[in-house]
């Protein structure tokens, strides 16, 4: 092909056909251009469709990590009411006439269900960690979904913010109970067996609900833990259940 252009050339060339050459070898360039415009439609399409394919690997695996953390984040939020419901029940104790009608037993079986298990949410994130620390967020071409992605840590952070609050609390509660409570008592209530006495034997637990300072750290850490599941585990929850189903609708274009 390029024999055949050259031998065009030379040949008005050579007839002194300068107009016509002119025009010919604008022509030339014309084809040129074309062909080179063509190669980019060409390379621009294979990056398209390369891009599009690495978007949808990662939406797919996005949704499976996602899945998992709302699987998660329920088992969260039923935990944590579990613990206010108990929580409730402790503080239910410090109203009038129901600590002399309440047993040690039921006392500390609350207090048990209360502080036994922390909440703690733990999400998966290898993907979405992945995705945004290679840069590749902007693969993502639902701007909805790449400003949830780019945004749910900071979501994160305020969870973390909150537990860390609720554990503090926690702590000072055991704490007190560790400078004030009976643990032996505490632990015969939960079928604990001990063949020996000790010098604190007629300490009961239920004095710990005459305590000012007992009172108003189960408040705040049921206060704390209520404002866990209404600012921080249901907002994040909706969050979530939008981003499967926005990934859904991605997938099944």
């Amino acid at each position: 092909m390029i024999k055949f252009f050259r031998k065009i050339r030379q040949k008005l060339l050579s007839e002194s056909k300068f107009s016509k050459y002119l025009l010919y070898a604008v022509g030339e360039i014309v084809l040129v251009v074309i062909g080179i415009l063509i190669a980019l439609q060409i390379n621009n399409q294979n990056i398209y469709k390369h891009e599009r394919s690495i978007e949808r690997t990662y939406l797919k695996a996005l949704k499976a990590e996602y899945e998992i953390n709302l699987t998660k984040l329920n088992e969260t939020i039923d935990l944590n009411y579990r613990i206010i419901a108990s929580s409730n029940k402790l503080i239910e104790v410090f109203q009038q006439n129901v600590l002399d009608t309440i047993s040690e037993k039921t006392v500390m079986k609350y207090f048990f269900n209360t502080f036994s298990d922390e909440v703690n949410y733990k999400p998966s994130k290898g993907v979405h960690t992945e995705i945004i620390s290679s840069g590749n967020l902007k693969l993502i071409q639902n701007e909805i979904l790449k400003r949830k992605f780019s945004t749910f840590e900071s979501s994160l952070d305020e969870i973390r913010h909150q537990e860390n609050e609720i554990n503090i609390s926690r702590l000072e509660i055991m704490e007190h109970f560790r400078n004030q409570g009976n643990l032996k008592r505490y632990l015969s209530s939960m079928g604990w067996e001990f063949n020996w006495e000790s010098i604190f034997e007629k300490r009961n637990n239920k004095e710990l609900f005459t305590s000012l300072r007992f009172f108003n750290g189960l408040f705040f850490f049921q206060n704390t833990s209520v404002g866990a599941n209404y600012f921080c585990y249901e907002p994040i929850k909706r969050d979530m259940e939008e981003t499967i189903k926005l990934i859904e609708s991605e997938l099944n274009k």
